[in-house]
């Protein structure tokens, strides 16, 4: 019985990982909190010159599944969160900031792939090091996203 009730408990909770290039490159992790709301958290290297981790709480605010009824499910999610890390490798400054996102994406019906273009902006500042300041490169991070779901 106890195998049972932990098997649908497993099956409930979906994740996935992938990774997103763009602005920075990023590995993601993704876990559903419910059918239309999940938390994203990436391990990033941003502007290619430092590390961060982000945590976004996202919403699934639409889903086509009349486009291309035979290959994919149609999407559009948005979110917010923020981020902390460490910008400009050579002479460090710690970077904090809030990010948005917005992301339109199909996820394969027969596979458990997920595609997606982003855009995920962050308004943030850089504290420390020869870097101080806002943070600039953060307004332009767009990106594409591939994702195996589990």
């Amino acid at each position: 019985m106890a195998i049972c009730l932990s098997a649908v408990a497993v099956e409930a909770q979906n994740q996935a990982v992938g990774l997103r290039a763009g602005g920075s490159i990023e590995l993601l992790y993704e876990r559903d909190l419910s059918a239309d709301r999940f938390l994203q958290f990436t391990l990033a290297f941003p502007n290619y010159d430092g590390i961060a981790v982000t945590g976004l709480y996202n919403w699934r605010c639409c889903k086509w599944t009349d486009w291309t009824p035979r290959t994919c499910d149609w999407y559009l999610n948005a979110g917010v969160g923020a981020a902390l890390g460490a910008y400009k490798f050579k002479d460090a400054g710690f970077l904090v900031g809030a990010v948005g996102s917005v992301a339109f994406g199909c996820r394969f019906r027969h596979t458990p792939i997920s595609l997606e273009v982003d855009y995920r902006p962050m308004i943030g500042a850089v504290a420390g090091g020869d870097k101080k300041g806002f943070y600039k490169p953060g307004l332009w991070n767009f990106g594409l996203a591939v994702k195996f779901h589990f």
